[in-house]
């Protein structure tokens, strides 16, 4: 069970939801400058 979870390609999806998650939150206080920038 435990191999099965944490398969290569679960390791590989866990470790970029965890990137995009710390980026989005080391990004919020920049966040509306470069959102209404964008606009």
């Amino acid at each position: 069970m435990l191999s099965r979870l944490f398969s290569r390609e679960n390791i590989y999806a866990v470790l970029l939801c965890l990137m995009l998650i710390a980026l989005f939150v080391l990004t919020a206080d920049l966040a509306p400058a470069w959102i209404y920038q964008g606009f």
